[in-house]
């Protein structure tokens, strides 16, 4: 089997076929073309079925079966007859295979889309049979709506292109789907300039989010309480959720049936609020927040139909598993543990931090019959204050134990061009790790050799070094809302003592010429994320030594200056968030730190 001589034959497909089976061969061709010289012709076979596609030297006939991948495989290729069948189990599976082949043959893709990735200048003529059993079945990103500043077209037109050509990626990379995350003040459900983009690569499309005070309308408290939570204090209150033993179960039902008809994939989240948002009325008083969130679960998934996945967010106050409440067989768990430890693995015996969530994910894969997903922060730009923070062994390890412990699927937050420039690392690494773990550690050079050229070898010790530094400092949920311990001031004196190596390195990277600017963006972040540190660092050294309210205002004032570091960076390369975001929950953390200095005292 040649490819070179396959470019010159025959592309074989079904017809009809679905939009994501023309896309995958339209791709196929238009690289052979791009790696080879020519580009197949392209030849239908009337009234045949399925997700499929076969090169064929000219001339020659399609073969008159083509065989479906083996059982647990996502896609198949499969030389035969001097051609090469691609086989899926499904049209998405069929566009993963096309960039399989691809990537055996030499090209090597980027979240940057097409402009940055890299084809071969001899490619690979002959690539071995292939078979696609990725780790985990479901494999998606996710970002909140917000973030996309819909409402202001000018911004949303300045961050679209970079979304596209993420999902170009995602598409090439073997992501399954992709989340808009819609919360309280959303007023659409997805963007759909970039539905679109998903659907012609078979990705799905997954709705919801922490949407319950949309499918529970709040103006609906005037007239009807008792919908509402009751709170420790004895009153109806219309910030949380709802009271499950009402008759808003059945209101969140029929809403529901309207606004996720056609989805495959919903997530079904409360209020993102750590307490206060379910109810404790007498009949709800006796079930946990947990049972409380999979009732409302549990109902809408028996309301849709029944191919539809609902998702139980374990999150917060509902991260412990249900106890008196059963799961629906149409219901999943989602465990997102975003207050955990991120200087070890989820499993790393030595964490006493991250015991707690292991037992609880482990719980949830006994109480959910193993439907359980995971969904991770790798990406966070909120949860790492916007600081540099890569964690490609950790994500590598991390994934290793969900797939060995048994979870179904794994998600990613990201923060758009933003996360792509502080995790990018962790992007890659959670990509590779999602297809199969032990992929991990080479996404840190992939990653630099990508955005580095000459400088990525610099640049990957450096990236080591910044990964052993931040292990420090990211042991304890939210970067900038530290707990008041000494051992937290010494984490973070430790860190801080080691900025002038890491300086020394990014100065190696940026003696040559290759990517200076690219470089250059990384002492801007470097600075921002130690100015960031020793803003915290002072804040805690206020709060664990004598009484100093002008010290804990000055460390809460220079957390806020440390976005100054940021300014000049290119909107290329910070994003939109960056450039709207960044500022704004920055304010909201300044807000919190003299908020519990102000408690304290």
């Amino acid at each position: 089997m040649d490819l070179a001589r396959l470019a010159a034959g025959a592309l074989y497909r079904p017809d009809p076929a679905r939009a994501p089976v023309r896309f995958a061969a339209t791709e196929l061709r238009a690289y052979l073309a791009r790696l080879f010289g020519d580009a197949p012709d392209e030849c239908t076979v009337a009234g045949a079925t399925g997700a499929w596609l076969h090169l064929a030297p000219r001339h020659e006939e399609p073969p008159l079966e083509i065989p479906a991948p083996r059982a647990g495989a996502e896609y198949a290729l499969v030389p035969r007859a001097g051609g090469l069948t691609l086989t899926a189990a499904t049209p998405r599976a069929l566009v993963a295979a096309v960039y399989a082949l691809l990537e055996a043959a030499g090209c090597e893709w980027s979240p940057d889309g097409p402009d940055g990735e890299r084809l071969p200048r001899e490619p690979v003529r002959t690539v071995p049979a292939l078979e696609g059993r990725p780790a985990f079945a479901r494999r998606t990103y996710a970002s909140d709506l917000g973030t996309w500043h819909y409402g202001v077209p000018s911004r949303l037109a300045e961050r679209l292109p970079s979304d596209v050509a993420f999902i170009d990626w995602m598409a090439k990379s073997g992501a399954t789907g992709f989340l808009f995350i819609r919360a309280a003040n959303d007023t659409q459900w997805t963007v759909p300039q970039l539905a679109a983009e998903l659907g012609r690569r078979g990705l799905a499309l997954e709705v919801g989010g922490h949407v319950l005070t949309e499918l529970l309308p709040r103006s609906l408290f005037a007239a009807h309480p008792e919908y509402f939570p009751l709170t420790t204090g004895g009153d109806r209150s219309d910030f949380g959720n709802l009271c499950p033993s009402s008759h808003a179960l059945a209101v969140v039902t029929e809403r529901a049936r309207a606004a996720f008809a056609g989805a495959a994939d919903v997530h079904l989240w409360g209020l993102d609020a750590l307490g206060g948002g379910w109810c404790a009325c007498e009949r709800c008083g006796k079930l946990t927040p947990s049972d409380q969130a999979l009732l409302v679960c549990n109902a809408v998934a028996d309301a849709l139909a029944r191919d539809v996945r609902v998702f139980h967010l374990a999150y917060h106050d509902t991260l412990a598993p249900p106890e008196s409440v059963r799961p629906a067989p149409g219901v999943s768990a989602e465990f997102a543990p975003r207050e955990r430890c991120y200087a070890h693995a989820l499993d790393d015996p030595a964490c006493t931090t991250n015991r707690p969530y292991r037992e609880a994910f482990e719980r949830h894969l006994e109480r959910f019959a193993g439907r359980v997903h995971v969904f991770e922060y790798y990406g966070d730009a909120i949860l790492f204050g916007g600081c540099a923070v890569p964690l490609v062994d950790v994500c590598g390890r991390d994934l290793e134990y969900y797939r060995r412990a048994g979870a179904r699927g794994v998600s990613c937050l990201t923060f758009g061009r933003y996360s792509l420039w502080a995790h990018g690392a962790n992007i890659e690494a959670f990509a590779r790790a999602s297809i199969r773990p032990a992929g991990a550690p080479a996404a840190r050079m992939a990653h630099c050799t990508r955005r580095f050229g000459a400088a990525a070898a610099p640049m990957a010790r450096y990236l080591s070094a910044l990964e052993a530094l931040m292990a420090r400092v990211v042991t304890y949920g939210d970067v900038k809302l530290p707990p008041v311990r000494d051992a937290i001031r010494a984490a973070l004196d430790e860190a801080l003592a080691a900025a002038p190596d890491l300086r020394g390195l990014l100065r190696d990277a940026a003696a040559g010429d290759a990517a200076s600017a690219q470089v250059a963006a990384e002492e801007q972040l470097l600075d921002y994320t130690l100015a960031t540190l020793a803003a915290v660092r002072g804040w805690v050294a206020a709060a664990v030594g004598e009484p100093g309210e002008a010290d804990a205002e000055r460390a809460a004032a220079a957390l806020g200056d440390a976005i100054r570091h940021l300014a000049p960076v290119p909107v290329e390369v910070k994003g939109s968030w960056g450039a709207y975001d960044l500022e704004v929950a920055n304010a909201f953390y300044v807000a919190s730190l003299r908020a519990r200095r102000a408690a304290a005292d």
